[in-house]
């Protein structure tokens, strides 16, 4: 039987694929968007690289060490830096290579039970509310469920630029 921790391990590493197989050859038009109200590739990866603040592989770390009872959420920001504006795809793919080797130690750092018993309250400042989220439930819903939403978000800009 697989265990949690396999099949958190097995999330994270096929997301970490699908992200770098979809911005393969991207590097000239990270910043290009089909509209003004649209976001370009460079925007929707520092979105969901940096959301919650800091990061999900940050939350879920401070969870598992004890070091985080609480973290804000806001949805709809881009987390564009000046900084970030001038990266290239080297650095770009560093960012990304950095997050996912992150939230891998923090996983494996992980005892089984700790997936489900442990717990953080996130204010989610867009919505106005407070929940109890475990490391499990923000594993599923704070990165696969967002992230993949994202991936397709990605796609459809690959798609509109013919790629």
């Amino acid at each position: 039987m697989t265990s949690r921790k396999e099949e958190n391990q097995e999330k994270v590493s096929g997301i970490c694929s699908e992200l770098l197989a979809l911005i393969e050859g991207m590097d000239y038009c990270m910043d290009w968007k089909p509209d003004d109200s649209s976001w370009s590739v460079r925007q929707v990866l520092y979105h969901v690289l940096g959301t919650p603040t800091g990061g999900i592989h940050r939350v879920v770390q401070g969870m598992l060490s004890g070091e985080l009872a609480e973290f804000e959420v806001w949805a709809d920001l881009d987390n564009i830096t000046n900084e970030r504006m001038v990266f290239d795809i080297e650095q770009i793919r560093a960012d990304i290579d950095q997050f996912f080797h992150q939230l891998t130690q923090a996983i494996d750092s992980a005892d089984e039970e700790d997936f489900d018993v442990k717990s953080v309250l996130a204010h989610l400042r867009s919505r106005g509310a407070d929940e109890t989220r475990t490391v499990q439930e923000l594993l599923d819903r704070a990165f696969e469920e967002h992230w993949r939403g994202h991936l397709t978000q990605i796609s459809e800009l690959r798609d509109a630029l013919g790629m």
